[in-house]
């Protein structure tokens, strides 16, 4: 009602509950249709709802209500709370942190390069063109896996002018003599193919079922990283490689887009992940590295490839990683651009664990 005078309603988030209450009315048996229908216009047709955006516990300060950390736009129907971009990656208390196994695997030497040379008597090539997808996003996404490409080359036979088809079986291989290192890869793409496709979670599927695709979905991936631990060996220094984002498997058929396949090249050498540990007074800050060739370098945030790391000054060489955990904790630490800070008063516990384990399997540097 207009002649109503105004009500407030407070909410309050920790890790496991949610604290609402009101000016008038509100007790712990009672809610007030203040506070009710402030959590029905949040909530808008949801049945759920993730107060995450709300949690933000001793990150203001107690005398002012204010904070250096975080940016606070109120509108007329909402409340919006987020991290200053300087500040991008906060830990929150009892927030999931990736699992870091005891056991350390040891960093995969450098493959041989393939000294690849253009066709000499014709144009048409066989290609090898890496398919990625944000597999969190459509009905068919798929894992990053490697798919053969037929194509013909310009005059000079420096690059791809037209590309042909897509090879997804042996009856769409190109009339040309192949390599048995180029036979061999091709077989890798095929069986890569098979376990792509990601099983998403389906209208009213019960949690056994979701469990079940989860388990199969972890399975896919595991297998893909051997694959393409076997591939690498094959494909590193090829001249005719790209990448194509491809939006769901759908799409991966018939003429590859042109516009789509972006040239690329893939590093024999194994990237190093390390971290650079920092104290910045009332907070710390861990930012995640790659140590490659001997030096350290920044990896570009902007792409999130399974798999691969890409550094920041050229983020169209793909350098397979060491292992399935460091493809975790690249995804993970993506999420918040390679930094993660955590306030010196919730270092303790969880987040110390965390660290700690990241010290006995990775290089820290501490500044």
């Amino acid at each position: 009602m207009d002649k109503e005078p105004e009500e407030l309603v407070y909410i309050k988030v920790t890790a496991s509950k949610l604290l609402i209450s009101c000016s008038v009315d509100t007790h712990e048996n009672y809610l007030s249709r203040y506070a009710y229908f402030s959590l029905a216009q949040l909530m808008y047709y949801d049945t759920e709802y993730d107060f995450e955006d709300y949690y933000w516990p001793d990150f203001f300060d107690q005398k002012t209500g204010e904070s250096k950390y975080l940016m606070i736009h109120k509108s007329k129907d909402n409340l919006h709370v987020s991290s200053k971009v300087r500040y991008k990656g906060f830990y929150k208390p009892k927030k999931q942190l990736p699992v870091i196994s005891q056991n350390s695997v040891p960093l995969r030497k450098a493959v041989p390069c393939i000294q690849e040379q253009p066709p000499k008597e014709t144009h048409v090539i066989l290609g090898f063109c890496l398919a990625d997808s944000n597999n969190e996003w459509y009905r068919t996404n798929h894992y990053p896996f490697l798919v053969p490409y037929t194509g013909i080359l310009n005059k000079a036979k420096t690059e791809v002018r037209s590309f042909t088809i897509y090879v997804l079986n042996e009856t769409k291989l190109p009339e040309i003599d192949l390599t048995d290192e180029q036979q061999k890869l091709v077989e890798i793409c095929f069986d890569m193919s098979k376990i792509a496709l990601v099983a998403s979670p389906a209208y009213k599927d019960e949690a056994s079922k979701l469990a079940e695709k989860r388990e199969q979905n972890q399975y896919n991936f595991n297998k893909l990283f051997e694959l393409w631990q076997k591939a690498l060996p094959l494909l590193s220094g090829r001249l005719y490689t790209h990448y194509s984002y491809t939006y769901g498997m759908r799409n991966v058929k018939g003429k590859p887009r042109r516009s789509c396949m972006v040239a690329c090249s893939f590093s024999s050498e194994t990237p190093e992940i390390c971290f650079l540990w920092k104290d910045m007074g009332d907070y710390y800050k861990l930012e995640l590295r790659v140590r490659l060739s001997g030096k350290i370098h920044q990896i570009q945030y902007y792409y999130n490839t399974a798999f691969f790391a890409m550094l920041f000054y050229n983020p169209r060489r793909y350098a397979l990683l060491n292992s399935v955990i460091d493809s975790e904790l690249l995804v993970f630490f993506q999420k918040s651009q390679f930094q993660l800070l955590v306030l010196k008063k919730h270092y303790d516990d969880d987040f110390k664990e965390f660290v700690d384990r990241l010290r006995t399997g990775y290089g820290f540097i501490d500044k």
